[in-house]
């Protein structure tokens, strides 16, 4: 991949997470500069140089993504310097909160639906084929993100798989 589409995908990136996490610019073009850089860590200064940013700038969107479980660090035996890098179990934590995010809507969509077969059963009834519908596919997104999770989790455990 050339510079040119690298800077391009980590633009890309960055505006995906923007608007999935609501998370500031630079904290996301930082996240991707991370991903991207695999399971190497970058120190503070390479990620200022990086990014052109000021020095506050970026302490502040590591300090952010460090806070929210994104991003991680490690130190060198005889190097004072922090090395960051994303965190390894960063895609198994997206579908946690995607998990966590469809157990809420299906609660809530039940009660919604209990409340209206209590108070309007003609709404209820009008609208039952496409709030089963619904369900149904929220329950199937659901087992699909459990079965997706036990595949990373056996990965994590044993890499070669």
């Amino acid at each position: 991949m050339t510079t040119h589409n690298k800077e391009e995908l980590i633009e890309e990136l960055g505006v995906h997470f923007e608007n999935l996490y609501h998370l500031p610019p630079l904290a996301t073009r930082i996240y991707a500069i991370l991903i991207l850089n695999g399971n190497d860590g970058l120190t503070f200064e390479e990620l200022m140089g990086l990014t052109e940013a000021s020095k506050s700038s970026v302490s502040t969107s590591i300090n952010l993504l460090l806070q929210t479980s994104k991003i991680e660090y490690y130190t060198k035996p005889g190097d004072r310097k922090r090395y960051f890098k994303k965190k390894k179990d960063h895609l198994k934590l997206r579908l946690s909160n995607y998990t966590t995010i469809i157990d809420k809507e299906i609660g809530l969509f039940q009660k919604t639906s209990e409340f209206m077969k209590a108070t309007d059963l003609k709404a209820y009834k009008d609208n039952l084929c496409y709030t089963s519908i619904y369900i149904d596919h929220l329950h199937q997104v659901r087992k699909t993100l459990e079965e997706t999770l036990q595949k990373l989790e056996k990965v994590s455990i044993n890499p070669q798989k």
